[in-house]
């Protein structure tokens, strides 16, 4: 059968796409909700319109006024330094997650470290307050 005689096959196989698409959709189902992995904090409530969380550090303090970067537990001393790495790393601003049982003298002086070392960007996070959405 020579190069003429062939017939081309111009069909694309759906099965195995889909095939392809369900698994990784069931991936994707089965993981993202660990990835929400993260600190329990008893964030306020308002309701204001999300923010964008791309480019930006995430400051969380706990109740107990433990200070943690993106995950990473560090003590207060050394937030500045952190601050100022991720500053220089290209990241655009900081989202303070703060428990509503934090002192609010904690909270000021974790914004003023952050000011200090060169965040322009400043977001504080709360839960949406359903209730007060619908009014």
């Amino acid at each position: 059968m020579n190069l003429a005689q062939r017939k081309s096959l111009s069909e694309i196989n759906v099965t195995s796409l889909v095939d392809v698409i369900l698994v990784l959709l069931i991936i994707f189902m089965i993981t993202s909700p660990l990835m929400q992995v993260g600190l329990k904090v008893n964030l306020p409530r308002a309701s204001s319109k999300p923010i964008e969380t791309k480019d930006n550090v995430t400051i969380t303090i706990q109740k107990d006024a433990t200070v943690t970067i993106d995950s990473k537990r560090i003590p207060l001393s050394a937030l500045p330094e952190e601050l100022s790495k991720a500053a220089s790393g290209g990241k655009m601003g900081i989202l303070v997650r703060a428990d509503q049982a934090v002192p609010y003298g904690a909270v000021v002086k974790v914004l003023d470290i952050a000011r200090k070392s060169g965040i322009a960007k400043i977001g504080l996070v709360t839960e949406i307050d359903e209730e007060a959405r619908r009014r």
